[in-house]
């Protein structure tokens, strides 16, 4: 870029592309460089200066601390990533519901402490997985601000998106009956990028399910372009667009078995994935909102137990992650599904 502190992403849609095998980087080549620089910015904020001054220092200090406050009453007290297999819950499978003062979005922060999944097919051996650390908080914030939330609080029992009769279901079929887009709230891994020309790690990868309507697609775009150009946050549509991954610290690709480039593509895809189950619930009320799980990279939210990021980094990445869903529930009056 001529000038750095230029938002790349402003006015910007990239169409999708094919993504083949990549060597990684050369030393001393404009590709190392710009890998060092994507590798900088999934834990330092001024890897990004267009976003420094997205918002008033006293809002994303404000912004931090609620979700600060809000994560360690509902999932980790002390903040440490030990917690969040037990989190605070009283009992097996906690559901928290959080009800705003005005009706809205319905969030959902599934993993918001460790899953319990199945590892083994053939045995049925299960185990707890990794959590989207800082999703629990910031569900609670956005349904406090903008509708509803159900978060799970810890001691699951299963897999939100593997089990057909999860509790949590029925909680999301109620509150569909009213709510004006259902937003699954994810954390994904740092380091993914689509072209090797990329300044900065996607920031959020929307994913839109199975089947998603032309008018879906449509508004996801509008989402990703609005976040680039108010919020200069690289967004995808993970339905259209796979991305390699960078591995933490370093300018080399993750790959697979075969050494091939590893690819990720977060669309949401699959029965059980919360928003095909809203679409189906929603058919079923003859109404349709936008529906989608947005993926968070660390940079966007609390990671208790990562150490990488400074105090500036984790409060303005905190503050553009809750800003990211805003943009969303702000856009929805735009959407314009087909007549049922």
């Amino acid at each position: 870029m001529a000038n750095s502190n230029e938002n790349p992403f402003a006015g910007v849609l990239p169409e999708p592309v094919e993504l083949g095998d990549m060597p990684d980087p050369i030393p001393g080549t404009d590709e190392f460089a710009m890998a060092e620089q994507r590798d900088r910015s999934t834990r330092d904020i001024s890897a990004m200066p267009w976003s420094l001054e997205q918002l008033p220092e006293h809002e994303l200090i404000e912004l931090h601390d609620r979700i600060v406050a809000a994560e360690r009453r509902l999932i980790t007290p002390n903040l440490l990533y030990e917690e969040y297999e037990a989190g605070t819950a009283e009992g097996p499978d906690h559901i928290e519901l959080v009800r705003g003062v005005t009706p809205g979005h319905l969030f959902t922060a599934e993993h918001a402490t460790s899953p319990f999944v199945v590892v083994d097919k053939e045995t049925n051996r299960k185990e707890y997985r990794f959590p989207d650390r800082g999703t629990g908080g910031l569900a609670a914030v956005l349904g406090e601000d903008f509708g509803t939330a159900l978060i799970m609080r810890g001691q699951q029992t299963s897999n939100v998106p593997s089990d057909p009769n999860h509790p949590i279901k029925p909680m999301i079929r109620e509150e569909l009956r009213t709510a004006t887009g259902f937003l699954a709230v994810h954390g994904k891994n740092p380091g993914m990028f689509v072209r090797s020309s990329d300044p900065t790690e996607i920031h959020a990868c929307i994913g839109l399910g199975d089947n998603p309507s032309d008018a879906l697609h449509e508004f996801a775009r509008t989402v990703v372009r609005t976040a680039g150009e108010d919020l200069g946050l690289y967004v995808v549509i993970s339905n259209d667009q796979p991305a390699y991954i960078q591995e933490s610290g370093s300018t080399k690709l993750k790959r697979e078995k075969d050494g091939t480039a590893k690819l990720s593509q977060l669309a949401a895809l699959g029965a059980g994935k919360t928003p095909n189950f809203s679409r189906r619930v929603l058919k079923e009320f003859k109404r349709d909102v936008p529906t989608m799980q947005i993926e968070l990279t660390d940079l966007l939210r609390l990671t208790p137990g990562n150490d990488k990021k400074d105090r500036v980094a984790t409060t303005i990445g905190v503050a553009l992650g809750y800003k990211l869903f805003q943009k969303v529930v702000e856009l929805t009056p735009t959407y314009r599904p087909a007549e049922l």
